[in-house]
């Protein structure tokens, strides 16, 4: 076999492994909170280029203030553009909305300008992962950055923090696990996951073969190492953690233990768990991936839409509820983390353009 052919036969395998088994789809769309026609796309456009905001992958919530930030940037059109070899790659931006102007069921669009520019981040802004650090009013996020080797580009994940209120204030970017994911801020500090220990070949043989060697870390090191594909997290209220393990269809509740952290319990969910953010009455909130087969036709090669769904999980009880169901996707593809407010239900995608509203029942 060719070295062209070994990488085609190593790539197929590594997809078809990030498979899985698939989900029953739509099981939740008639018991959803959130039904269709409460439902609705508001459309992102960036003041610079008049374009539509595409793959806000993550947000996170300032309700004091009434704010909702958003981090995004268009990842299958920065990737491709990378594999191109081109000179210039797509840039994302840090947005806030007003939830005023969001929930107002008139509004079909809002026109929104980064809270950073793009110039101030060497290898540019490619915000991944989200937090908002309510103490110091700081939003951090895992920052994509791109570097040249030769022709080539290598993403290089940096942990970065800006000024929430629009002040020209943009920190020294910190490092970052190679895998870096997701970021949670709070009273016990900065942690992140990383998605595999290894990254490269190192990363493919543990998605092959399902290996549980990632998790969370600070900036001391790892503190949890026990996952397959650690992806979203949260602080909860009462100091544990709640992050998700995408490939094991589970949210993991982590206590802080003598080795860092250790796992307490473990909320099996009705498909694969992306981002999680926690309501104010202390229920998770999950965007899942019914199937993953479908999330990576669509991220990778452009086929079809990515079914959603987003479920509230009790973490005393384990209980979970569905919020929004969408099989096909067609009302929004692969939502990748939603939040809930008094006024009703916000969702975010990777894939798709804008965000998804859905007004709370009077």
């Amino acid at each position: 076999m060719g070295k062209t052919q070994l990488k085609t036969s190593l790539a197929a395998a590594l997809l078809l492994a990030g498979c899985g088994a698939e989900g029953e789809q739509g099981q939740g769309a008639a018991l959803a909170r959130y039904q269709f026609d409460e439902c609705a796309r508001v459309a992102l456009i960036n003041a610079a280029s008049g374009e539509a905001v595409r793959g806000a992958e993550d947000l996170a919530l300032d309700l004091e203030n009434g704010r909702l930030f958003i981090s995004a940037y268009d990842r299958r059109a920065v990737e491709k553009a990378a594999r191109k070899k081109r000179d210039v790659l797509p840039q994302g931006g840090v947005y806030a909305v007003a939830l005023e102007t969001l929930f107002d069921p008139e509004t079909e669009e809002v026109t929104v300008s980064s809270l950073a520019d793009p110039k101030d981040f060497t290898g540019g802004l490619r915000p991944h992962g989200l937090s908002y650090d309510e103490k110091n009013h700081e939003l951090v996020f895992i920052n994509r950055t791109y570097e040249r080797q030769g022709r080539r580009w290598r993403m290089v994940p940096h942990l970065q923090r800006i000024g929430a209120n629009g002040e020209m204030f943009v920190g020294a970017p910190s490092p970052a696990h190679c895998a870096a994911n997701d970021v949670a801020a709070g009273e016990g500090g900065v942690v992140t996951t990383f998605d595999h220990a290894s990254c490269g070949i190192g990363g493919g043989v543990e998605t092959l073969f399902s290996l549980k060697r990632s998790g969370l870390a600070d900036e001391n090191g790892p503190l949890f190492s026990k996952a397959v594909f650690a992806n979203g997290v949260a602080r909860m209220q009462d100091g544990e953690i709640a992050m998700a393990a995408t490939r094991e269809g589970a949210v993991l509740l982590l206590a802080p233990s003598e080795e860092g952290f250790s796992e307490r319990a473990r909320l099996t969910m009705p498909g694969y768990p992306d981002n999680v953010t926690v309501s104010t009455e202390g229920e998770i909130v999950a965007a899942l991936h019914p199937s993953l087969m479908k999330l990576a036709s669509a991220r990778k090669l452009g086929l079809g839409r990515a079914p959603s769904r987003i479920v509230a999980a009790d973490p005393a009880s384990g209980a979970v509820s569905f919020l929004f169901d969408d099989p096909s996707g067609e009302m929004f593809s692969a939502a990748t983390v939603a939040l809930e407010t008094g006024r009703g239900m916000v969702a975010g995608s990777v894939l798709d353009e804008g965000l998804l509203v859905c007004q709370a029942r009077i």
